[in-house]
């Protein structure tokens, strides 16, 4: 019997129940033996990156950008990004946009790289949330464009060198951009995503030579048949991800494929990806669910998005989450390769 050892799992943090009283090293034997080779640490200790080193396992850790937890937006009170009609960006559920253009959210971002870079021996880091504003993991989507804030279309004139009026109301701006300047509107927010990961880029290679830098990406390709967000080029358009600019970039691109929270079924896990694939150089590692407290989703259902994944990504598979894969031992065994 062969066991694959070309699978990453997410999210293994110090408070799950099946660990309870283990080391790190124990819980990296662990892992290995599910056929993990390499996991997610949501809590980026130094005795639990040597641990799980020790264990024979990559380790990765992921840093949301533009997201704003805890108290994000009062710490920067200009990261709100704004609607076309003036309004500030909606709360969704658990999800609270960050402004990309907000410079002070992006020096704070890339100074928690760095004293993470600096701090851990991982093996790479993955940058999350790396993008303009979306709720995308439904099949409910509710999309906006954004941003019309003083600061980004300040960035925005200086940066493109146009003449566009400041002092008209934000709806008559918003269709200015959206319609008239669409083409230059679109492409510099794009930039705004690369050029942050390029800075990224610069202090991995400068901190931790060896190290791979992923970029979790949301499951759009440009492909209208596939997407389903009834935004022609959400990739480019909502969410400002274009795989020119990000691929050369990144060392690894992971677009997460989660099927079942987008309505989706598990033949498109591998359309999404393969075709992500063929617009990109680099690796691309899927990130399937495995989530907890999902009793419709069965072990058959698994086995198949796993092998979507596997199919048509280059090298390897992320499996979104540890505590879905422990909480079902039929899918533990699908994953390490019955």
């Amino acid at each position: 019997m062969t066991h694959a050892m070309n699978r990453i799992i997410y999210g293994l943090t110090d408070q799950i129940p099946a660990f309870h009283d283990q080391t790190p090293r124990q819980i990296g034997d662990r892992l290995l033996a599910m056929g993990c080779d390499g996991v997610f640490l949501k809590h980026p200790h130094r005795e639990w990156v040597d641990g799980l080193h020790a264990a024979g396992l990559a380790v990765y850790l992921s840093q949301p950008v533009f997201l704003a937890m805890d108290d994000l937006w009062t710490r920067f009170p200009h990261s709100r990004p704004i609607l076309p009609d003036g309004s500030p960006a909606p709360i969704q559920e658990w999800y609270r946009p960050a402004l990309p253009t907000d410079d002070d959210l992006r020096a704070h971002r890339l100074a928690q790289l760095r004293e993470t870079l600096t701090a851990l021996p991982v093996d790479g880091v993955w940058l999350d949330f790396i993008r303009w504003p979306a709720r995308w993991e439904t099949s409910a989507l509710r999309l906006y464009d954004s941003s019309f804030d003083e600061r980004t279309i300040r960035h925005f004139i200086t940066d493109t060198g146009l003449s566009i009026p400041t002092d008209i109301a934000t709806p008559a701006l918003a269709r200015l951009l959206l319609h008239d300047l669409a083409d230059d509107w679109f492409a510099w927010r794009s930039r705004q995503i690369a050029s942050f990961v390029e800075e990224a880029r610069a202090l991995v290679d400068r901190l931790r030579p060896g190290a791979l830098l992923g970029l979790f990406t949301a499951p759009w390709t440009g492909d209208d048949g596939l997407d389903h967000t009834g935004v022609n080029n959400a990739h480019i358009r909502i969410v400002g991800q274009d795989p020119a600019l990000l691929g050369p970039l990144a060392d690894v691109l992971s677009p997460m494929v989660y099927h079942r929270l987008c309505g989706r079924d598990p033949a498109w896990i591998g359309q999404v990806t393969a075709r992500l694939a063929a617009q990109v150089s680099c690796p691309v590692w899927p990130v399937i669910e495995a989530l907890p407290d999902d009793p419709g989703y069965t072990v058959a259902e698994f086995r198949q998005a796993l092998a979507s994944a596997v199919g048509a990504g280059r090298e390897r598979v992320i499996g979104f989450k540890l505590e879905g894969l422990l909480s079902d031992p039929e899918k533990l065994t699908a994953w390490w390769g019955d």
